[in-house]
């Protein structure tokens, strides 16, 4: 970026809140599980539009990656050349690289917790009611309740919908992942 405050791009970033609701049979929800205050890829993907003239390429569709509210700071940051300060280690991950019409993977797993509060959680209810911690660490996804019970494992890459719960396929990659999920919760306030 120059120094130029005329030549500065412009760039305007259009986002969703979590998952819809009602969901009208998954229709809104692109045939996802879930919808919002469910912790399934129907209630956490959301709509991602970025355009800035001669920064964002357009036409450019990414469905490949994963980028999350916890890496605004990091990635809009790299953009204005404000680097995340030294000893400030954000959840997020600077992922510019994709607002620059790249496909890049993350480095880092994302964590998501709802419900902690039992009576604000009572919706939604059957198949679409998740475990109220998740963690998406590569292409694959855990949700566990937070007492650890009820663990589900989806390999996103090939069950985009969750449906094919591969737990008891995967019982080291579960406990991992249990763990990680859980230890995450344990350490927020």
């Amino acid at each position: 970026m120059r120094n130029d405050p005329q030549a500065r791009p412009t760039l305007v970033l259009f986002l969703s809140d979590n998952g819809p609701l009602p969901t009208f049979d998954r229709r809104r929800s692109g045939g996802l599980r879930g919808s919002k205050m469910s912790l399934y890829e129907g209630g956490v993907r959301l709509p991602f539009i970025a355009w800035g003239p001669g920064l964002v390429p357009p036409g450019v569709t990414n469905t490949a990656t994963v980028l999350s509210a916890v890496d605004l700071l990091p990635t809009l940051g790299a953009l204005a050349g404000a680097p995340v300060p030294p000893g400030h280690d954000p959840d997020g991950e600077n992922l510019l690289p994709a607002l620059l019409g790249e496909r890049p993977r993350r480095s880092k797993p994302l964590y998501w917790e709802y419900g902690r509060n039992p009576t604000a959680f009572a919706y939604p209810k059957g198949e679409d009611r998740s475990p109220n911690v998740a963690i998406l660490d590569g292409d694959w996804k855990l949700l566990v309740d937070a007492d650890g019970s009820g663990a589900q494992l989806y390999d996103l890459s090939q069950d985009p919908e969750e449906r094919q719960d591969r737990a008891g396929a995967e019982p080291e990659r579960v406990r991992r992942l249990v763990d990680s999920a859980l230890n995450w919760r344990r350490a927020m306030p």
